[in-house]
């Protein structure tokens, strides 16, 4: 009897300290989100094939940086991907193996794209946001270029949706 409330109390310790570590780290997430951005205004008329464009970088982002996504479609009114799930306190937010979710990003809810560099990084990002300024996905690439082509491929998305 006397192991089991001594396991009791090692598991209960385990839930809380595991909950203060993730709720320490979970301010450096909300810092995250302030990426250096670069003065890049998206510019529709120089997209050819946007869904092209969009698919074929969403496929090659570094997988070092990025939630690759599986099972993805791009049509002319929506994004929709399945992505790795993120954990919970247990896994401090880390993706749980197995663990995936369906990503559905309408354009006519999404607002400008948002080109960056995290400092210190070889890689580029996009920011894919809401009418509100919430980041829903980051898409990552290896050139400033390819960065600002999905953006402007994006943007026109974002304009020209059904």
């Amino acid at each position: 009897m006397k192991r089991i409330g001594v396991s009791v109390v090692m598991l209960v310790l385990s839930c809380f300290l595991a909950s203060c570590v993730h709720n320490s780290t979970s301010g450096q997430a909300a810092e995250q989100v302030k990426k250096p951005q670069i003065n890049y205004i998206p510019d529709a008329s120089r997209v050819k094939n946007p869904i092209k464009t969009i698919t074929t970088l969403l496929e090659e982002q570094p997988p070092a940086y990025g939630y690759i996504p599986s099972d993805l479609k791009v049509t002319d009114k929506a994004i929709r991907m399945t992505v790795a799930a993120g954990g919970y306190w247990f896994t401090f937010g880390a993706p749980v193996p197995g663990q995936k979710k369906q990503e559905i990003y309408y354009y006519k809810t999404l607002g400008t794209p948002v080109v960056s560099k995290p400092e210190n990084e070889s890689v580029w990002n996009v920011q894919i946001m809401d009418k509100h300024g919430n980041v829903l996905y980051w898409l990552f690439t290896d050139t400033r270029e390819d960065a600002e082509r999905f953006a402007d491929a994006l943007y026109y998305m974002i304009l020209h949706h059904k």
